[in-house]
């Protein structure tokens, strides 16, 4: 195993990751918990549609889009902060230096056993994607994510809204835009590991 993975892993254990993109993060980690939390309450609304439980979840659908609509302009905001600051420069150079196979493999070790272990695999793309295109297109790629998160809670809610007026209850689209929602801490929950092996790779 090569020095850098142990470096990164060395200043993560004494500073953690790095704001704004810890915060970014736990947007993202929010986005999972909240369709899990939205899923609960739509299958209570079923089967009672006269309880509390419909408005539960158009409650959680306005915390959603409201975590959403945050974590886009967090990443509006350090765009252009890294756009005035010349810092995609900087992190395009470290990006090419940095040794994925290493840091991986380092990453991995904490890892629970898998067949396919989406995290790492993940952490794999978004270097690669970032040595190829160059880091600012990567976040301009998480950008057009987030916002694809939005019209998909955007469209679960309508659905939602629609199955209550109607009482025809739409399973596929709840089914559809849960597992979307779930998934999203995979990419960018992720991305806060990702940003922060460039950020820490020189100590």
């Amino acid at each position: 195993m090569g020095v850098q993975g142990d470096r990164i892993l060395t200043a993560v254990a004494d500073k953690g990751f790095p704001d704004p993109w810890n915060a970014f993060g736990e947007h993202l980690s929010w986005e999972a918990a909240y369709a899990v939390q939205l899923k609960t309450a739509i299958d209570a609304a079923r089967k009672e549609p006269g309880g509390p439980d419909a408005e539960e979840a158009l409650t959680l659908f306005d915390r959603k889009a409201a975590n959403l609509d945050a974590a886009g302009t967090l990443l509006a905001t350090v765009t252009a902060e890294y756009d005035a600051s010349g810092m995609w420069a900087v992190l395009d150079e470290r990006a090419s230096r940095l040794d994925v196979a290493d840091v991986s493999e380092r990453w991995a070790q904490g890892l629970v056993h898998h067949p396919f272990p989406i995290a790492l695999r993940s952490l794999e793309f978004n270097w690669g994607y970032m040595q190829e295109h160059g880091v600012r297109a990567f976040y301009e790629m998480t950008t057009r994510y987030v916002a694809d998160l939005a019209e998909n809670t955007a469209r679960w809610r309508a659905a939602f809204e629609a199955e209550r007026a109607t009482g025809v209850i739409d399973r596929i689209t709840t089914v559809e835009a849960d597992l979307a929602s779930e998934e999203a801490p995979m990419h960018c929950d992720i991305c806060k590991k990702t940003i922060t092996a460039l950020l820490y790779l020189d100590g």
